[in-house]
């Protein structure tokens, strides 16, 4: 027999003996995102968790799409959905985006489940989810406002005051109360005047109507308007319909703390930034992947403010941007 020809028996032989030889584990992580696959933010996350997993780990995705759909019924739907993902998926490591699926969620796991929690992009203080737990940690979402009002302080020095109008979502609800208490308490380089919620683009439109031609008010911040409805009980507006108006019906600046802000028409934006949230939560996530516990992990909060400038919109405005401005930016739109 030649030599090839042995060696060729003797594998043959093994596979008969040991059978088929296993292929690689391959590690099951899912990804539940409170809001839908279109939004600037979720994108951003997932294109940080596609270049930090490959193929030794089989993620899967699925999206509440609260944000455009922020009924009460449609939340606990969702939910329902998501946990039936779990059960029939089986995952090791579940990560949940943003404070919907914490809430709608990950509650029902906290700290009695062998299923690992990796959290990003929350923003309510972690205790009202009952975290940290001993099967969940994450990153933790905060702004920088005073960031913000300081860029829109150096781009226009004549700026006093400014206006807040945002949505009423379940993210305003928990921002807010701390922007305003930094306010109060004059943390900012810049005052907070006047602060609205309109529930309806119809009340929106007559609110900032209102404001432009208010003397006493000079730039607008508009952190989130994506839950602003067609009508009461109605679903949400495109939120690049409601910045779009925005923009075009006021020759006051404004300003706002994410990408999708500027990139919807803002002046500027210090961006909380979603692939510093994505990035994190995958190397947690593979962390508990090669043994720790999620309990082990700390949980942090972002580091990273991203500035971001809209030259079109300055020009639109007639502002001419200082150049150590510019030069301080991560990102120009022209």
């Amino acid at each position: 027999m030649t030599r090839s020809k042995s060696i060729w028996a003797t594998i043959v032989l093994g596979l008969i003996l040991w059978g088929p030889i296993p292929a690689a584990a391959v590690a099951r992580v899912l990804v539940i995102h409170s809001y839908h696959e279109q939004f600037d933010w979720v994108q951003g996350i997932n294109e940080a968790l596609k270049s930090h997993f490959k193929s030794d780990v089989d993620y899967r995705i699925i999206y509440m799409d609260t944000k455009r759909k922020p009924s009460e019924d449609w939340k606990m739907k969702a939910a329902r959905n998501a946990k039936k993902v779990i059960t029939e998926f089986k995952p090791e490591v579940v990560i949940a985006v943003d404070d919907n699926a914490q809430k709608y969620v990950v509650s029902e796991y906290v700290g009695k489940s062998p299923i690992q929690f990796v959290f990003c992009g929350v923003n309510a203080d972690p205790t009202k989810y009952g975290y940290p737990a001993s099967n969940v940690t994450g990153i933790l979402e905060r702004a920088y406002p005073g960031q913000v009002l300081q860029m829109l302080k150096k781009i226009a020095p004549r700026i006093k005051n400014v206006a807040w109008v945002s949505d009423d979502s379940a993210t305003v609800q928990v921002l807010l109360p701390r922007v305003r208490a930094m306010a109060e308490s004059r943390q900012l380089p810049l005052d907070i005047v006047e602060y609205a919620q309109p529930a309806t683009f119809a009340q929106w439109k007559q609110r900032i109507d209102r404001l432009d031609r208010d003397p006493d008010i000079n730039a607008f911040l508009i952190p989130l308007y994506h839950t602003v409805k067609s009508n009461i009980g109605k679903e949400s507006v495109s939120s690049a319909t409601v910045m779009n108006w925005t923009v075009t019906h006021t020759g006051k600046p404004i300003v706002g703390f994410w990408p999708f802000s500027t990139d919807d028409g803002a002046l500027c934006a210090v961006a909380v930034d979603p692939y510093e949230h994505g990035k994190v939560a995958a190397l947690m996530a593979k962390q508990i992947l090669a043994g720790k516990r999620a309990a082990d992990i700390p949980m942090v909060i972002n580091q990273n403010g991203y500035v971001i400038l809209n030259l079109k919109s300055a020009h639109y405005l007639g502002i001419e941007v200082p150049f150590e401005v510019i030069q301080s930016a991560d990102k120009i739109i022209e």
